[in-house]
């Protein structure tokens, strides 16, 4: 019998962590257009379903900040990069220019269109964010929904590239809603929102 490179086992596991997670986040916005949940705004105070580990709930209260420094903001950008350039790679797609904004620390896509627009109605989302950039089919997106999305570029800044398969794994694990890194964002836009 032979076995399997490691990288086959790693992709193959993080394609099936996918396909649980994005199942699962479709499942919970139909039974939000059902009304068997109720909607969760960007800021909503949501208690997760179940009980979470100590490990999930610390990570559900951690809201990064920007890097005060210089050094640390060209770290943080330059280890976030990889995600960053996927971002940007759907904002061409989507048919919009990003575009930096300064409060956020980020760039942000308004009007996006193609397949993140498509993407993004699939799962029931209003953005979303790969590495510092934004992506919202909205022209306008609400200030505590841009919020959100910016603790997410705040996570890929500390995480990198090693986001992506955390946050799947964290989806597949809790679901969409219960997401310790979607319950943080939620905080941070909670936070963002008491201090305006």
């Amino acid at each position: 019998m032979s076995e399997r490179p490691l990288s086959t086992v790693v992709v193959t596991a993080f394609l099936a962590a996918g396909a649980v997670a994005v199942t699962r986040q479709r499942l919970e916005a139909q039974a939000v257009k059902r009304g068997a949940l109720p909607r969760a705004s960007a800021a909503a105070d949501l208690p997760p379903r179940r009980p979470q580990p100590d490990w999930a709930e610390r990570l559900a209260g951690w809201v990064p900040t920007r890097p005060s420094s210089r050094l640390g903001r060209v770290a943080t950008t330059a280890w976030s990069a990889p995600l960053t350039a996927v971002g940007f790679v759907l904002a061409a797609l989507a048919g919009a220019a990003p575009r930096w904004d300064r409060s956020l620390g980020c760039f942000v896509v308004r009007g996006a269109g193609g397949p993140s627009r498509i993407a993004l109605g699939a799962v029931g989302a209003s953005a979303n964010t790969v590495g510092l950039v934004i992506v919202s089919p909205g022209p306008a997106p609400d200030p505590v929904l841009l919020a959100h999305e910016a603790v997410h570029a705040r996570q890929a800044e500390r995480f990198g590239p090693l986001l992506l398969p955390v946050y799947v794994g964290l989806s597949a694990r809790f679901g969409y809603r219960d997401n310790p890194l979607e319950r943080a964002a939620r905080l941070g836009a909670r936070q963002a929102s008491l201090v305006r």
